[in-house]
């Protein structure tokens, strides 16, 4: 394998195809949906829904997928795409908040006590690791690209969905407590990277070097976008809050006069 194999490698398959072609369509005609109305929604968040759809072919057509019994950092490599990369370009785009703009109501299952459970700070990086660990560990995994298509397909479904579950509330709407503000998702991505490093390092150790290694970077490398993602949040945020807050005082000053003419320490003398 030579590092040009990673772009030029090629085994396309139905679900490899399908799938993301089905995402991005359903998001394009949400987005249509709403100018229709005369909403606008971000071409950022529409261009980082169609470039995780792009992934995602590559995941399940591409490198990944098509040199899979001829390189051993191959599965790795799409774990770790699955887990991490794809959940964050997906989450970027901010699903959640299209759907339910779309449907003038919130999506029930997303805000439901079990949804809020499962993606609650430190469950769902917990979950995504134990997921991860079990899997690659258990029989539902075997080396040198060895698992059935079948069985391999459903645990990168299983991988997006779980970090799905960590990036999706971080970069979401009202999907985390109250007292997860802008600073605290930022904390939030830092520790999820130490989680992140668990299935990696346990791979590396007991089941294949190469495979664990190539989880263990991708997952790594990813938390640095991750966490620079939400400090842009906490940017805008802090930002949002100022001009609100501008407002505000700007409302309550006298619109004509001086300051001091306003002042009842100073009205009886001028």
């Amino acid at each position: 394998m030579t590092f040009a194999d990673l772009f030029t490698a090629w085994a396309p398959t139905p679900w490899g195809i399908g799938l993301p072609a089905l995402c991005a369509a359903a998001y394009l005609v949400a987005v249509l949906r709403l100018r229709r109305r005369g909403i606008r929604w971000s071409r950022w968040r529409s261009l980082w829904w169609l470039l995780a759809c792009l992934l995602a072919v590559w995941t399940l057509c591409g490198a990944p997928w098509a040199l899979r019994t001829e390189s051993d950092w191959m599965d790795g490599l799409a774990v770790g795409m699955a887990a991490a990369v794809l959940p964050l370009g997906a989450a970027l785009a901010d699903p959640v908040r299209l759907a339910e703009t779309v449907r003038g109501r919130p999506v029930r299952f997303l805000r439901g006590r079990i949804a809020r459970a499962f993606m609650y700070p430190g469950v769902s990086s917990a979950l995504s690791a134990l997921f991860l660990t079990i899997a690659m560990t258990s029989r539902w995994y075997s080396p040198h690209g060895q698992t059935p298509e079948l069985a391999w397909l459903l645990l990168l479904l299983g991988a997006f969905v779980t970090g799905m579950l960590v990036n999706l509330p971080l970069f979401g709407e009202d999907l985390l407590p109250v007292w997860a503000t802008p600073g605290v998702k930022t904390l939030i991505a830092f520790l999820d990277g130490i989680f992140d490093a668990i299935p990696g390092i346990v791979v590396m150790l007991l089941v294949n070097m190469k495979t664990g290694g190539a989880l263990l970077a991708t997952a790594e490398v990813i938390g640095i976008p991750m966490i620079a993602a939400t400090l842009v949040q906490w940017v805008r945020a802090d930002a949002a809050t100022t001009r609100v807050i501008d407002a505000e005082l700007d409302a309550e000053e006298p619109g004509d006069g001086l300051w001091w003419q306003s002042d009842p320490r100073f009205q009886d003398r001028y």
